[in-house]
């Protein structure tokens, strides 16, 4: 019976050995795995940090844009107000001229002469003026076109 004894004991002895080794290498695979968490984790905390950047300079930009266009859609509003005030001040403008056109259109009788004179002067200055104009070119052409030739006196 001590034999039993002895062989149950040293077979108690290599399962408690076989079980620390099993120990000792899942221990092993378990720093090796975590390690490898702690790895992956720092990569994965360094691409969302970079994302988390990326996203934060987007916003700002988004940001930017958005201030950008409340800007423009301001100067937009100014720039109705002021085709409004260009369309009062263009009917004003409009009722006006059509005003002056119905005085110039039917004058007082005393007005109706002195415009018809006054239209008269105008055209007879502007004929002459105009008559003028037209000799001064064709004096200045043909003499520019003969500068060096001699005038001849007529012949006795």
């Amino acid at each position: 019976m001590n034999f039993f004894l002895y062989a149950s004991a040293g077979i108690a002895a290599l399962a408690l050995i076989l079980i620390a080794i099993v120990l000792f290498i899942a221990y092993k695979n378990v720093k090796l795995t975590m390690s490898n968490v702690q790895e992956t984790v720092s990569r994965v905390e360094g691409k969302v940090n970079s994302v988390t950047d990326q996203a934060n300079h987007l916003l700002e930009k988004t940001n930017k844009i958005a201030d950008d266009a409340d800007e423009k859609l301001q100067s937009f509003d100014q720039l109705v107000k002021s085709a409004k005030d260009l369309e009062q001040t263009t009917q004003y403008l409009d009722s006006s001229f059509q005003n002056i056109a119905l005085k110039v259109e039917n004058p007082p009788e005393k007005q109706r002469k002195v415009m018809e004179q006054a239209s008269v002067v105008t055209e007879t200055i502007a004929r002459i003026y105009y008559g003028f104009k037209k000799e001064k070119p064709k004096q200045h052409s043909s003499y520019e076109q003969r500068p060096n030739e001699l005038k001849e006196l007529p012949k006795p």
